[in-house]
């Protein structure tokens, strides 16, 4: 396909809806995956679209509205891109925006998966990551170990916190791969939930969090749920939070309702990474409260800087492109519960 470096743009929108993230990322494609990040650039949600996309948790009738819009901001994101660099993009790997994910009835949905984003970029695209991992009988999530294991493996856990918590285990990751990966709870679709009752986009840094007072029996419902008796491979999306966190926790004033989630996330990363040394990433990992809660539950995280932090997930969507158009296993089997290593994405060319 292409000889000597491969420059590839990621594209991530997390369940949270706060933006879109995009990095470029130049890989050796000499067999070595030696990789360099060199620029990234962050998109805010149209309102409307925003909306749109909130409308869909909860009406299917318009799901092809949302698909044809996302991927039309998809196409725009790239294309602003393709204005301001100075490198030349090879491809593109685009992540959608997932609307319902339930594998164990082997369906999942990521708006936005659409040849029109190839054909009106003119790059090769690389979609939809999920669904045939789904239909191999995997959760068709997470998909970010790849990435961990092979980027960012020196670390006993990856951990990041965007609209849920996933998780990475590996003795290193480097040395021994992955070990399991898998959800473990919502993290920012709840708490950015509360923080939109005072108007605000998220609580800056857990300030609102800090101030608020743990209700102990919400967080004993909320802990008690089963989904945390359940053994990996397991995975969660907007509509199990939906039906069972938000009803427990919604009727707290926003402070308290911070407070009490935030401890229920700290205690429930601590039950799977006390001990270990974790790295930590995503938005969450700015919410200094919520670190704070996390480090007393006996988990040493460690926050690299700004552009991985943020960026982490784009990264990975890239890389996930780069080995599937260089026809490398992009799934780690074992951890999704397909139990079948396997390269995934629908590909579109111009």
């Amino acid at each position: 396909m292409y000889k000597g470096t491969l420059n590839v743009l990621g594209l991530m929108s997390g369940t949270s809806l706060d933006g879109m993230d995009a990095a470029l990322v130049q890989f050796e494609n000499d067999g070595t995956l030696g990789w360099k990040l060199l620029e990234t650039y962050d998109f805010s949600y149209p309102k409307e679209l925003k909306s749109l996309v909130n409308r869909c948790f909860n009406d299917m009738s318009i799901l092809e509205q949302v698909d044809l819009a996302f991927a039309q901001w998809t196409t725009e994101c790239i294309a602003e891109v393709q204005a301001k660099t100075a490198f030349e993009i090879h491809a593109v790997g685009a992540h959608g925006q997932t609307i319902f994910h339930d594998p164990l009835r082997k369906f999942t949905f990521q708006a936005g998966c659409r040849s029109s984003i190839a054909k009106n970029t003119g790059l090769p695209t690389v979609t939809d990551f999920r669904i045939q991992d789904v239909l191999l009988g995997g959760q068709g999530a997470p998909l970010v170990p790849m990435g961990d294991y092979l980027l960012f493996g020196a670390f006993e856990a990856a951990l990041n916190l965007g609209g849920f918590a996933n998780v990475s285990i590996g003795k290193p990751l480097l040395k021994d791969g992955v070990a399991f990966a898998f959800d473990i709870c919502p993290v920012n679709y709840v708490l950015n939930s509360f923080a939109r009752e005072l108007k605000l986009e998220y609580d800056d840094r857990g300030t609102l969090a800090r101030r608020g007072a743990i209700n102990g029996w919400v967080l004993d419902a909320l802990n008690s749920l089963d989904y945390f008796e359940w053994a990996p491979p397991k995975s969660l999306g907007a509509e199990w939070v939906e039906e069972h966190v938000l009803e427990k926790i919604d009727y707290l004033k926003p402070a308290d309702g911070l407070a009490t989630y935030c401890e229920h996330i700290a205690l429930q990363v601590g039950e799977v990474l006390k001990g270990k040394k974790v790295l930590v990433t995503g938005g969450g990992a700015w919410n200094d409260y919520l670190i704070g809660r996390i480090a007393e539950y006996g988990v040493e995280l460690v926050r690299p800087e700004k552009e991985l932090v943020n960026f982490k997930e784009a990264i990975i969507f890239a890389l996930l492109a780069y080995l599937r158009f260089t026809g490398q296993f992009n799934v780690l089997g074992h951890t999704t519960g397909s139990g079948k290593n396997h390269s995934s994405g629908k590909v579109f060319w111009p």
